[in-house]
């Protein structure tokens, strides 16, 4: 029996846990989303591309997807690429597992996929191109793509860093978004907390929405930052006229302690601008 848990979807959560913005949308996996569609049920809702150990990247697997849709095959591809056989192409689309493609072998794609339809920039976001992938990204049946990480496995370069393992897709409605941020897809991240230094606000297991362009606490918020070890989720607070400027770092549960930072040692890595909470 299939079962459908909904989603808790709260934005703003400067306000927690006032339940400011509720959406209640349907939360899927590959395999339910494919049973919501056998039993005639809608797609809309929130959807992860889910993988528990991806034989690709989701850049791999979208290159695929935009081959056929160009009605393309393995060896036509690879013939166009100056490529003996279908294999050294087959690579990029079967067992490539880093989060973008080389951007050598993308401009190669371009007017190869170009003249069967495919819009360059949704090739251009598989190399990383920002301004290509916010607008594939936005384009997709009024769908945002938004990687999920692992910053379990940060190696301190940032939520933007290509060392970042992406270990799912997730692809949500535009609207529930927009109205409360403006910002490129292609600078959203979604993370785990992880700890329960933010409790009650924040649970361990719990994913956030992290806007990696606003990186500057005023207005204050929850950050997500570097502490030397990794990847942190904690409130982030700029001391009035300090200079140069400092910040209070500090945890929802009081038993962990506060500290300052100079804004440079705190090594901010995006302000967080929602959470999803199994209702």
């Amino acid at each position: 029996m299939l079962t459908e848990p909904l989603v808790h979807a709260i934005f703003s959560p400067d306000k927690l846990p006032a339940p400011l913005g509720t959406h209640n949308v349907r939360f899927s996996t590959i395999k339910a989303y494919e049973r919501q569609g056998e039993r005639g049920l809608p797609p809309a809702g929130v959807v992860a591309y889910t993988v528990g150990m991806p034989d690709s990247s989701p850049a791999s697997r979208k290159l695929k997807e935009l081959r056929l849709r160009a009605g393309l095959s393995i060896r036509e591809v690879a013939h166009a690429l100056g490529k003996k056989n279908g294999s050294s192409y087959q690579h990029y689309e079967d067992r490539f597992h880093r989060p973008y493609l080389p951007r050598e072998l993308v401009e190669q794609l371009v007017p190869i996929f170009d003249s069967r339809g495919v819009n360059s920039s949704e090739l251009l976001a598989l190399a990383g191109d920002i301004s290509a992938r916010a607008a594939a990204g936005e384009r997709d049946r009024g769908m945002l793509r938004i990687d999920e990480l692992d910053v379990r496995a940060s190696a301190g370069a940032g939520l933007m860093s290509s060392n970042e393992r992406v270990v799912a897709e997730w692809q949500v409605p535009t609207g529930i978004v927009r109205g409360y941020s403006t910002a490129p897809a292609a600078e959203l991240r979604i993370i785990t907390v992880i700890g329960d230094s933010m409790e009650p606000a924040l649970l361990p297991g719990q994913r956030v929405l992290v806007d990696t362009g606003d990186r500057a606490p005023s207005p204050p918020g929850i950050f997500v930052v570097w502490d030397g070890l990794g990847q942190v989720v904690k409130r982030v607070q700029v001391l009035p006229h300090s200079d140069p400027p400092r910040v209070r770092i500090t945890s929802d549960n009081g038993k962990y302690d506060a500290y300052e930072r100079t804004l440079d040692e705190a090594y901010i890595q995006g302000r967080v601008i929602g959470q999803w909470r199994w209702l």
